[in-house]
């Protein structure tokens, strides 16, 4: 399995025994020893996976899952002291695709990378364009289209769309759809958003035929793939 992967910890000595372990797996291991060194890498490389301490001299983990998500989809591994079960939560519930807490063994950890390696392979292979009536989002590149002319979508209506595309004919929460923190404002942008999606996909958007509205919970996508 030819994949990159980047590991970030401020650990020296956890960052060159996975990095050798890893790579004996035909894993390429980069390693960043700080958040900050971590957004810089990312700026100019793509990872196939990233394996996040939660807590370092340079901040929460949580602050970068969240630039991580807002670039990509990029699976994130959070591996950590941390293991209460409402910091485990936590973290699963800001972004984090799984959550190893310390001490580990490796092999655990080198299963549970090749589990999402394996799941967001199979998900980027079948999942290449997501049709609604005349309408059609490419995945790959993130465009919508209808009857072949891109219909334009701001930054922050791109990031709805695919939010919903990526949980299709499910419920999605208001605050799953929330870019930060879940402050009230922050749902009122999430409504403001959804409205102004449907005014450039819905034939009627009062009465949506695409993106409903789950009273008191949410929003749905209701789409089919091709």
């Amino acid at each position: 399995m030819n994949k990159t992967i980047l590991l970030v910890d401020d650990d020296q000595r956890l960052r060159d025994l996975l990095k050798n372990y890893l790579n004996e797996k035909n894993l390429t291991i980069f390693t960043c020893q700080d958040f900050v060194e971590a957004k810089e890498v990312l700026k100019f490389f793509i990872f196939d996976l990233i394996i996040l301490d939660r807590m370092m001299p340079s901040g929460d983990g949580i602050d970068l899952i969240n630039f991580i998500k807002n670039k990509s989809e990029t699976p994130i591994i959070m591996l950590t002291a941390m293991g209460e079960d409402e910091n485990r939560i936590d973290g699963l519930k800001k972004g984090s695709d799984d959550y190893v807490t310390k001490p580990f063994e490796p092999e655990e950890l080198y299963l549970r990378i090749i589990k999402l390696l394996n799941l967001y392979e199979n998900i980027n292979q079948s999942e290449l364009r997501i049709e609604f009536e005349n309408y059609i989002f490419e995945t790959k590149t993130q465009v919508l289209k209808k009857n072949d002319e891109e219909i334009y979508l701001t930054e922050g209506e791109n990031k709805l769309l695919i939010k919903l595309i990526n949980k299709r004919n499910n419920l999605v929460s208001r605050e799953e759809l929330a870019d930060t923190e879940f402050d009230e404002s922050e749902l009122r942008k999430v409504d403001v958003g959804i409205t102004r999606l449907r005014q450039k996909i819905e034939k009627i958007p009062k009465k949506p035929q695409f993106i409903k509205t789950i009273r008191g919970k949410g929003y749905m996508l209701v789409c089919r793939e091709i």
